[in-house]
């Protein structure tokens, strides 16, 4: 694997989105093979991001939850087909006994996400402009109960990613252990896996023995710039079970090779391998992941081999606003690579996905779908004129859309801009018109190769 460009990948995305600190961590065939940090764990007081920082993994959270239930399950307490209702007498459960454990695993109860846990998340950042009562445990289900008019799926009928179900799924943990769902975690996951510094409550990141835990960022619009700012994090409470561990990405590792080993860690098994294959067997199909027909399975979204990856991927992210994560494994290749930022800038699952492409001996500016587009938007944004000046053509992004912003003898127009042909530069017009054939097309430099002039109807227009 050729570290130096995978450094260089990171640390170009960093500039371009300016990410305050990521870590990465790489383990192949049960070595790690790289581990590091870039940039600022806390910027004010110039602290360096390294593996060993504690920072929110969001939603990877989840993964951790599906084990704890296959625990259960092999514990003889509960099964993957028990009905929701069984442990949890409240709606939408009572009356609906067919959504099952699995269900609400793989985000197929058909329950549409209600954000009954979402409230600590907007207090966490000083956001009170929405407020509601779900604070308690009967707030939450109360929350949830009310919203009967919005379920018209069954389950298995319609993906819904739903954090409320993996709070839920806590409640039962809870009930069935009788642990607090982070003791529980903590005795039957972490703790075996080495995993000793990780934690789910503002204490515990307070009493990190290593001192070493992130400041999240938030970013805020300043003079038309986004700045980022420092902020509390979400923790604790309700999203402690569908994204509330935070941990080093050097203690993320052990938790991938006990994944690719199927449940095993170290000599020890946590997790049997049948159990291991029901978490990474699809449920339903999910619009998150790569290939034609991506699917969810337990805590995990799995793509199929296809042409373009010749092996199976299973991989989850997660996003908390003041951080962002992504963990991906190739178990076929004994790979597993997880990366973290203390930001929401989004770059972990572009760098790990570039990781594999280097470790598959590709080129990553080529073969990731994220850096080609990247690249190729850098290359076009801008602004270009048609002959004598007489109209402008502006092309901008502004919360990842394309737009277009045009003069034409017509008169003005704007509109979004839809990748058609991303190697030839060739972008549809957004149009409700089904059968719309507008385009607007760059063209290349013949002798330097950059983008010199777009082509929009009849007109042509070079870059200025």
């Amino acid at each position: 694997m050729n570290l130096n460009k995978l450094e260089k990948i990171i640390r170009t995305l960093m500039r371009k989105r300016h990410t305050p600190g990521m870590a990465i961590g790489i383990i192949k065939d049960g070595e790690t093979i790289y581990a590091n940090g870039f940039g600022a764990r806390d910027l004010k007081n110039n602290l360096p991001m390294n593996v060993d920082t504690l920072i929110g993994i969001g939603s990877i959270t989840k993964s951790f939850t599906a084990f704890a239930i296959m625990k259960l399950q092999e514990m003889g307490k509960l099964s993957l087909d028990d009905s929701g209702s069984k442990f949890l007498d409240a709606e939408p459960f009572k009356s609906r006994p067919q959504i099952k454990i699995r269900h609400m695993l793989s985000h197929s109860s058909g329950v549409p996400s209600l954000d009954a846990g979402m409230l600590s998340f907007a207090c966490a950042f000083d956001d009170y402009s929405g407020l509601y009562p779900a604070t308690s445990r009967e707030d939450f289900l109360a929350h949830m109960a009310d919203a009967e008019e919005f379920i018209i799926f069954e389950p298995g009928e319609k993906f819904f990613y739903n954090n409320d179900m993996y709070t839920c799924l806590g409640f039962i943990i809870e009930q069935l252990s009788g642990m607090s769902f982070e003791e529980f975690i903590q005795r039957e996951i972490l703790q075996p896996l080495e995993m000793t510094r990780g934690v789910m409550t503002q204490e515990g990141l307070d009493k990190d023995p290593d001192n070493n835990s992130m400041t999240g960022y938030l970013f805020e619009s300043r003079e038309g710039k986004a700045a980022a700012k420092a902020s509390a994090v979400p923790i604790g409470g309700h999203v402690q079970a569908p994204g509330g561990l935070y941990v080093s990405m050097a203690e993320m590792l052990n938790y991938a090779q006990c994944m690719i080993n199927e449940g095993e860690f170290n000599g020890q098994r946590l997790l049997s391998s049948e159990s291991v294959a029901a978490i990474f067997s699809g449920e339903i199909v999910t619009p998150y992941g790569a290939g034609d027909a991506p699917e969810y399975g337990l805590g995990w979204s799995i793509e199929a081999k296809s042409e373009e990856m010749p092996y199976t991927v299973i991989h989850h992210g997660g996003g908390m606003g003041t951080s962002n994560s992504f963990l991906i494994l190739v178990p076929e290749l004994n790979l597993g690579i997880v990366a973290a930022e203390n930001a929401g800038t989004g770059i972990t699952p572009v760098v790990c996905r570039a990781a594999i492409s280097l470790a598959l001996g590709q080129d990553p500016e080529t073969e990731v779908e994220d850096l080609r587009l990247g690249r190729a938007l850098d290359e076009i944004e801008g602004c270009y004129k048609s002959q004598y000046d007489m109209y402008e053509l502006k092309v901008s992004r502004a919360n990842n859309v394309l737009q277009a912003e045009l003069q034409t003898d017509d008169g003005y127009f704007s509109f979004p801009l839809l990748v058609k042909d991303l190697d030839n530069l060739e972008f549809s017009t957004y149009s409700l018109k089904a059968g719309n054939k507008a385009a607007v097309v760059f063209y290349r430099n013949k002798t330097s190769g950059a983008v010199e002039f777009a082509a929009y109807d009849r007109f042509l227009y070079r870059r200025v």
